[in-house]
């Protein structure tokens, strides 16, 4: 923020007129010690930060963008990075949270202000309150709020249309799911320049993901490959291990074992980076169980609602096929 010493003063004003220790308010956000180096104005509190010190001391997170003298831009930019934020980490209900309180705010009520927020909206109804109807009508309403050509979509307008094939992956639709995330990358190739490369990687990701449910492996593959240039070609860890488990998986699917399995260590050496403690016990598991058919042991390829899961029955793995559904 513009003046971390102002905000870090209007931290602690707050918190002593709630009577709180920096033990109770720092709790479950952040350290002791980062909290006491925030009210010095030592350092910068994240957005993440900020958003759950301003609801435990019960005031709006504007509050403190006030107080710092932020543009309504910079506020605009912060609210929407901690909501993409928390979608990344799949908690809907801080986003809907954050979408119910911002969405109204006199700042925030232009076209393309009330389109993101429409858009995330749309994809806590669908994974909060299940809505798939609903979900579906309010990101096709959100596109339209920005919609000049019928035949040229900008980078957000895709966007959304990556989460509306996404939705029709979750529902088991593949068929409609990867004709919708075709139609995201033929939009993208008609863009004189994309600003934003994750939206292409999250498209390509998609498409793997769906076809690999269609036991399309090779075009699985292809697509996962394409990703993985683009986040090398931009130096980006986004969906990089994500995309070496597609590929491993696809090509385990193929039989071609020890070209998978490379992939998969590859992933998990990813996930380990990012610590994503969950994946990598997952993925070593499905790894081992794979090594065994290697070594001549039978397994069983179970199909789930939209997803594929080669293994034994166990939970893991259909945890890992739901926590590596496609991104938004």
């Amino acid at each position: 923020m513009n003046d971390k010493k102002q905000v870090g003063q209007l931290i602690q004003d707050l918190r002593k007129i709630a009577e709180m220790t920096t033990v109770e308010l720092s709790e479950g956000i952040c350290t002791e010690e980062e909290l006491h180096r925030f009210e010095q104005g030592e350092i910068h509190a994240s957005s993440e930060v900020l958003y759950h010190l301003s609801k435990r001391l019960g005031v709006p997170m504007n509050y403190f963008f006030e107080a710092g003298e932020l543009t309504p831009n910079d506020y605009s930019k912060e609210i929407k990075s901690t909501i993409r934020h928390y979608i990344r980490k799949r908690d809907y209900e801080t986003v809907l949270h954050m979408v119910n309180k911002e969405k109204d705010n006199p700042m925030f009520q232009d076209p393309f202000h009330a389109q993101f927020f429409l858009w995330h909206e749309a994809i806590c109804d669908y994974y909060i309150g299940n809505k798939f109807e609903q979900a579906l009508r309010k990101l096709e309403k959100a596109i339209a709020f920005t919609r000049t050509s019928e035949q040229f979509y900008s980078e957000k307008e895709i966007a959304i249309l990556n989460s509306i094939a996404i939705i029709y992956e979750e529902e088991g639709h593949l068929k409609k799911a990867f004709s919708t995330f075709m139609e995201g990358l033929q939009h993208i190739a008609l863009l004189p320049k994309l600003k934003d490369p994750l939206v292409k990687i999250r498209i390509l990701y998609g498409l793997s993901h769906a076809l690999l449910q269609m036991e399309r492996y090779e075009k699985s593959v292809k697509y996962a490959q394409a990703g993985l240039e683009l986040c090398i070609q931009h130096e980006t860890l986004y969906l990089l291990g994500e995309l070496h488990y597609q590929i491993g998986e696809a090509l385990c699917q193929l039989g071609e074992l020890k070209e998978g399995i490379a992939y998969l260590e590859k992933a998990i050496t990813v996930f380990e980076i990012e610590q994503n403690e969950a994946f990598v016990i997952i993925i070593k598991e499905e790894m081992f169980k794979y090594q065994e058919t290697k070594c001549g042991k039978s397994s069983v390829t179970i199909k789930t609602k939209g997803k594929i899961c080669k293994r034994k029955g166990e939970a893991n793995m259909n945890e890992f096929c739901t926590m590596n559904s496609c991104f938004f």
